[in-house]
């Protein structure tokens, strides 16, 4: 009889916590989907401003650092939440969302699809969204959220190898670092000592990228006394490399 009521308790046990998993994992689908719409109504009240919107899920203690790394208050942010200017018009799509909980707190990452329209020309940009929640019994309010921008290479223009050839020859860093920049058939080349060689792809006709960096840019420019020096550029500031031959 006892056999047979400690199997009975731990079937009870197995199918209870079988249960819980169930309950835990529809209950995470749910709470995703509330808050994947809450992200939604908010980006859809971006373009006109709807600040009742954004009032509605903001918890008191709201901050938010933007896309240029400024830090605002609830205050102060909801002073940016206006319509747009006579001329912009837009949208913004939620995609690619992911959510994690942790009890009463949720934590959703996603990339915001955004398409804007100033006086007729499109512009496309993207930007990778970070926002915590906390579940209040008025429901889901965010305390903090953290946007990014994601950085897009431009289209390359054209330069006929004449303009290309001015830039190639050796350049210096230290004694013993050197990169070697190159012309094949009508593109640039670098490659540093010990590295890899990559593509020099022109932005302007001496601003050039590369399809790895996002961010960063190579300037070639001429000193004072007329050597090209090339120029690493990286949040505003330049790492100097000088022609040597």
């Amino acid at each position: 009889m006892l056999k047979i009521f400690i199997i009975l308790a731990i079937s009870n046990l197995i199918t209870s916590l079988t249960l819980f998993a169930q309950f835990t994992v529809q209950d995470s689908i749910s709470n995703s989907k509330q808050l994947i719409a809450i992200e939604q109504q908010m980006m859809d009240a971006i373009p006109t401003g709807n600040a009742a919107t954004w009032n509605r899920y903001l918890d008191k203690n709201f901050f938010i650092v933007t896309e240029d790394g400024s830090r605002l208050s609830r205050a102060e942010f909801m002073e940016t939440v206006k319509p747009l200017p006579k001329g912009y018009s837009g949208w913004i799509k939620v995609t690619n969302p992911k959510v994690s909980f942790a009890k009463n707190v949720a934590v959703i990452n996603y990339i915001s699809d955004e398409y804007e329209f100033v006086f007729g020309q499109k512009i496309h940009t993207t930007y990778s969204s970070m926002n915590t929640y906390i579940k209040t019994e008025t429901g889901w309010k965010m305390i903090t959220s953290q946007v990014f921008e994601i950085p897009q290479l431009p289209p390359a223009i054209h330069l006929v190898n004449e303009v290309l050839k001015k830039y190639t020859g050796t350049y210096q860093l230290t004694d013993t670092i050197t990169c070697s920049i190159t012309l094949q058939n009508d593109t640039l080349y670098m490659q540093k000592k010990g590295r890899a060689k990559e593509a020099l792809l022109p932005e302007t006709e001496t601003v050039f990228f590369r399809n790895s960096d996002t961010r960063g840019r190579k300037y070639f420019v001429s000193n004072e006394t007329g050597n090209m020096i090339l120029l690493e550029r990286r949040n505003g500031q330049d790492v100097a490399w000088k022609r040597i031959k």
